[in-house]
C-alpha cells in the first residue's frame, strides 16, 4: 500500500504550470518506515508532488492519547514519543521538506484514513483511504465536505457516493533487493501483518518461517529459499516481492471475501494464490504479474496528474 526505488521522477514537464495549484498541499506524515506500507506512500506522494513542481510538504501531527484520562500521563506519554521517534524521518533519496504553520494554514491538507477528524482544522481536506475506513480501529470522522480519494477500489466499497475517478495511486517498489537467485527451495514462511485485525484463527508453530519484522534484504532471502509464502495480509505489496523472488504467495482467505471479489479491488490479478486451491495458477501466471507491474510507474503518473486537476477545479 509500499518497481524498484523510482529515482527517475520524469513523469512530465516540470515547469509545467498547469499541473501545479495554486495552494501548497500538505500530507499528514508520520516518521518514515520501510515496513510501513502506509508511511512509504504518503512520504512517495509529497516527493512525486514537488517533483512535477508543485509546492507539497508534510506535516507530522502528535498522538493525542485521547484515551488516556490522566493529562500528566498524557503530556508523559507525548514526551516519551518524541524523545523515542527524534527529528522527523524521510528516505535520503526523497525530497520531504515539513511545512511550517503559515504554509499549513492557506493549504490543502492531505490525511489518511488512519487520521481521525481534522486536527488541523483547515478548511480545504483530503482523505487519502489506503485502507478501508475503520481497519486499525481508528473512526475516521471524514467530514462531509472532505474529498475522497483511495490508493486500492478495495478500500473504498464501503465509501457512499465516492466517484469511480478518484484513484490516487503511488508506488515504491523495491526490485533492487527482491530478485530470484535461483537458489534450492523447501519449505514454506508466513506473514501476519495486518492479518492480526481479522477474526480467525492463526496458524501458531507449524513449521513455517515467520517473516513479520524482519528487514528486507532478511525478507528477500526468505523468499529465495522457501517455495510457498502464506499471506495472512490480503492487500500487501510482500505478495508482489515473493513472485519476483519466485516464491508462491498464498493469501488466506478471508471469512464473507471471494477470490473473485478480492481481485476485483487490486491490481494483483495474476501470480498470487487465493487459498491453497490456487497454487498452480498462481505458478503459470507469475510472470503475467511481473509484466504488468513493470507499467506501474505509468499509471502512477496517470493517477497524479488526475488528482492534482481534481484538486484544481475544487480549490483554486
Amino acid at each position: 500500500m509500499p518497481i524498484g526505488c523510482y529515482s527517475g521522477d520524469n513523469m512530465t514537464d516540470k515547469n509545467n504550470t498547469n499541473l501545479r495549484t495554486q495552494r501548497p498541499i500538505v500530507v499528514d506524515c508520520p516518521h518514515f518506515n520501510e515496513n510501513n506500507g502506509g508511511a512509504i506512500v504518503l512520504h512517495v506522494l509529497v516527493h512525486r508532488l514537488r517533483a512535477l513542481g508543485v509546492e507539497a510538504y508534510a506535516v507530522t501531527l502528535e498522538q493525542d492519547y485521547a484515551d488516556i484520562k490522566s493529562p500528566l500521563l498524557r503530556v508523559l506519554k507525548k514526551w516519551n514519543r518524541r524523545r523515542r521517534l527524534g527529528p522527523f524521518r524521510t528516505h535520503p533519496s526523497m525530497d520531504v521538506p515539513l511545512a511550517s504553520k503559515e504554509i499549513i494554514n492557506q493549504a490543502i491538507v492531505v490525511y489518511p484514513e488512519t487520521r481521525s477528524g481534522n486536527p488541523l482544522q483547515s478548511q480545504r481536506v483530503v482523505r487519502w483511504l489506503l485502507h478501508k475506513p475503520g481497519f486499525f480501529g481508528v473512526d475516521a470522522k471524514i467530514g462531509p465536505d472532505e474529498e475522497i480519494f483511495y490508493i486500492a477500489e478495495a478500500f473504498a466499497k464501503d465509501v457512499k457516493n465516492i466517484s469511480t475517478d478518484r484513484s490516487l495511486r503511488v508506488s515504491w517498489f523495491r526490485n533492487d533487493i527482491y530478485q530470484n537467485l535461483g537458489l534450492p527451495r523447501v519449505g514454506a514462511c508466513r506473514m501476519i501483518r495486518k492479518g492480526k485485525y481479522s477474526n480467525y484463527q492463526i496458524p501458531r508453530f507449524d513449521g513455517t518461517i515467520l517473516i513479520d519484522g524482519k528487514k528486507h534484504t532478511e525478507i528477500a532471502k526468505i523468499f529465495n529459499t522457501t517455495e510457498i509464502f502464506y499471506c495472512h495480509d490480503p492487500y500487501t505489496t510482500y505478495a508482489y516481492y515473493a513472485v519476483l523472488c519466485g516464491c508462491v504467495p498464498v493469501v488466506i482467505p478471508q471469512p464473507g471475501l471471494s477470490s473473485e471479489e478480492w481481485r476485483s479491488g487490486m491490481d494483483l490479478k495474476y501470480g498470487i494464490a487465493y487459498g491453497e486451491e490456487e497454487i498452480e495458477w498462481a505458478r503459470n501466471t507469475a510472470n503475467q504479474l511481473i509484466s504488468y507491474m513493470a507499467t506501474e510507474k505509468e499509471r502512477d503518473a496517470v493517477s497524479l496528474l488526475r488528482f492534482l486537476n481534481t484538486l484544481r477545479l475544487i480549490f483554486d
